[in-house]
């Protein structure tokens, strides 16, 4: 049956919005409502992604515009708290702005039920770091005050949306594999068997690899579909593609082009023996046969995604893929990617938040799945 008005969305931990750009690619009808981040870099990457069209007035006085962000917590590095009254006045303004487009409710720590629209499929990526075989395996338990453990927000959002009737139909998590995991696995059944008190049904728990939605990105990620209702299935449905890739979608080595080599070489890395046993590790000839690890929020440590050969500014040695051909392996496009050129943040900036975004092809298979029959635009 088809839905008579658009699929409200709202992101939670929104970081650049990977889901907006799936929802994006996709032929149905949808809204974003609103989203939730703290993390300044993530809001205004979001807002010149996604948000270029909306024109946002910025008071006259710098007061006013601190008086309108002091509502908020926000975080210079998305791990501390950030007093923003140390930013200059362009950077505030920057930031009321990019806040104010994006429709952004701050830190999912600060939400309360109540102020929220009315949306019809929360979108819930809650930090990995704590589960991640890269962190201290501190988890996600309940209390714990760990980054993993901002899940348990979420529960207390979806308790205020419940007792005022007016809980969102789909709900959609993603995160590392790790939260199977035999440490994470008690935690998890603990979140599930709540949704399922306030009525939700859960899908089994997806382990998805970029690989085979036709990214050559070894990235394998845990998603579950939890549904108002009875289960959607969605994993039996899914569509996956044969693991043959197509180079010219991915990856930029025509160095005769300036734009390219100039990324190439912000891109290029001392040759160290550090280095060189990193190249041991994540070594590749960039051909038409290359895949890479996954792609990390820190490219420069040893099991990075690759290493490709380069010679360049720094001489012969090695380059790890540009920010440019890191969007791609994430699934964003190219357009996507030069907007961002206008925040002129650094390799490691830019990193950062494309290592902790979703890969787009993946949420595409899956959010076709959960709408394309009910949420599909006529056509033309």
């Amino acid at each position: 049956m088809k839905s008579k008005r658009k699929l409200r969305v709202f992101e939670a931990f929104a970081g650049i919005g990977a889901q907006a750009a799936a929802l994006k690619k996709l032929n149905i009808d949808y809204e974003i409502v609103g989203i939730s981040d703290w993390f300044i870099d993530a809001i205004e990457c979001y807002a010149t992604i996604h948000c270029e069209s909306k024109v946002v007035d910025v008071p006259n006085t710098k007061a006013e515009v601190l008086e309108y962000l002091s509502k908020f917590t926000f975080s210079a590095d998305s791990v501390h708290p950030y007093n923003i009254s140390r930013l200059s006045e362009d950077r505030l303004r920057d930031l009321y702005r990019a806040n104010k487009k994006c429709n952004n409710y701050g830190s999912i720590s600060d939400i309360r039920a109540e102020e929220l629209p009315d949306f019809d499929l929360l979108v819930y990526s809650f930090p990995c770091q704590d589960l991640s075989t890269g962190g201290l395996g501190k988890g996600m338990k309940k209390g714990s005050g760990t980054r993993s453990g901002l899940l348990w927000e979420i529960e207390r959002i979806l308790k205020g949306l419940h007792e005022q009737g007016r809980l969102p139909e789909y709900l959609l998590l993603e995160n590392v594999r790790t939260i199977k995991a035999e440490s994470n696995i008690a935690d998890l059944r603990q979140w599930l068997d709540f949704l399922e008190s306030i009525g939700y049904s859960n899908d089994e728990c997806m382990l998805l690899n970029a690989l085979d939605f036709g990214v050559p990105q070894d990235r394998e990620r845990a998603f579950i579909v939890s549904h108002l209702g009875e289960k959607l299935n969605v994993e039996q449905r899914i569509v996956k593609q044969p693991r043959k890739y197509i180079f010219e979608n991915y990856f930029r080595n025509d160095y005769s082009n300036p734009t390219l080599r100039a990324e190439a070489d912000i891109a290029q890395l001392n040759k160290t023996p550090s280095r060189e046993q990193m190249w041991r590790i994540n070594g590749r000839e960039l051909n038409e046969d290359t895949t890479v690890r996954t792609i990390t929020c820190n490219m420069d440590r040893t099991h990075c995604a690759a290493l490709f050969p380069y010679t360049g500014a720094k001489g012969v040695s090695y380059r790890r893929p540009t920010i440019r051909e890191a969007f791609l392996l994430m699934g964003f496009s190219e357009q996507d990617y030069e907007k961002t050129l206008s925040l002129a943040y650094s390799y490691r900036k830019m990193n950062k938040l494309i290592g902790n975004s979703i890969v787009v092809d993946v949420l595409e298979e899956i959010f076709r799945v959960m709408f394309e029959d009910k949420y599909r635009r006529k056509s033309k």
